[in-house]
């Protein structure tokens, strides 16, 4: 059940993060963010860092699990839900180096 909840995320970040990546090269800010664009952005820049960090140890977490698993079937999962989560780490990595900053300092 782990593992499903595991999958269902990493795919919501796959899915989300260039939805919104397209909404802020538009223009868009969020409204309950109380700062100016630019620090939006660097706001914006820090979390994609987050999400491209956690998207490798969660992916390399679940190469190691799959490793040690003993049931075949749980290896298959835990091998997915690793390249799930590696290619969420790489969308975060590119969508942050597509964000429309000339300083990008954060």
């Amino acid at each position: 059940m782990i593992e499903l909840i595991s999958i269902l995320c990493s795919l919501a970040i796959c899915i989300l993060t260039p939805i919104e990546m397209t909404r802020i090269r538009a223009g868009w800010v969020a409204k309950k963010f109380g700062g100016d664009r630019e620090r939006f952005l660097a706001a914006y820049s820090k979390q994609l860092s987050m999400l491209a960090s956690v998207g490798v140890m969660f992916g390399a977490l679940n190469l190691l699990l799959a490793l040690i698993e003993a049931n075949p079937g749980e290896r298959v999962v835990k091998f997915v839900a690793a390249a799930i989560w590696f290619v969420a780490a790489g969308i975060s990595h590119a969508s942050r180096r597509g964000l429309p900053m000339s300083n990008l300092n954060a």
